[in-house]
């Protein structure tokens, strides 16, 4: 059906959306939550992707969603949602995802957080360092995830953090957080929702 994959879309990078938003994008609602089934869930007014945020499945979506037609706002959380998904999926043990452009990108930061989170931080570096060096020549801005992951990784090598100090996350939890409530760079909240699994 036209325009499933643009809803999931809209609803991963968004985490979660009122009512009233997703109607006024999606005027032809019924049929898509039909469509999707379980993949969506509604609290009240509000409509989530149940599955936590994965690069298994939001890099094809983002592969075929992700385009210079889209609003600016918008790429650039499309972006921020991409590397966030390249963190979890680190987490969860995901195979590194497969693609070139952005998603060579995301492959990167996957990559990275697996030797962040084995402490591992001058793999994680240079991985964050080759990541951040394509989206300098593809002439994008530096995500929020991307600047935090490598803020993290840093303080980590620090001497001080190697003889024995622990370095002071950018954010509580585990790691980056999605979006689902808007936010001034990374919430103290940790993942909520993601998408379909």
């Amino acid at each position: 059906m036209a325009g499933v994959e643009a809803f999931r879309f809209f609803l991963a990078l968004r985490g979660e959306a009122k009512r009233e938003e997703v109607r006024a994008r999606f005027p032809r609602l019924v049929p898509l939550l039909q469509a999707l089934g379980e993949e969506v869930e509604a609290r009240g007014e509000t409509f989530y992707l149940k599955s936590p945020l994965r690069l298994s499945w939001f890099a094809p979506l983002f592969r075929t969603q992700y385009a210079p037609l889209l609003p600016e706002a918008e790429r650039a959380l499309a972006l921020e949602r991409l590397l966030e998904a390249a963190f979890r999926s680190a987490e969860a043990g995901e195979a590194p995802v497969e693609g070139e452009g952005l998603l060579g990108v995301a492959r990167l930061f996957q990559r990275g957080s697996e030797a962040l989170l084995k402490g591992d931080y001058r793999e994680a570096l240079h991985r964050f360092g080759e990541g951040l060096g394509l989206l300098e020549k593809a002439g994008l801005p530096f995500p929020a995830t991307a600047l935090a992951l490598l803020a993290w990784a840093q303080e980590a090598s620090a001497p001080e953090v190697r003889a024995g100090k622990p370095p002071a996350r950018p954010w509580s939890g585990p790691g980056p957080p999605s979006p689902g409530k808007r936010r001034k760079g990374f919430s103290p909240r940790p993942q909520r929702r993601g998408g379909p699994g």
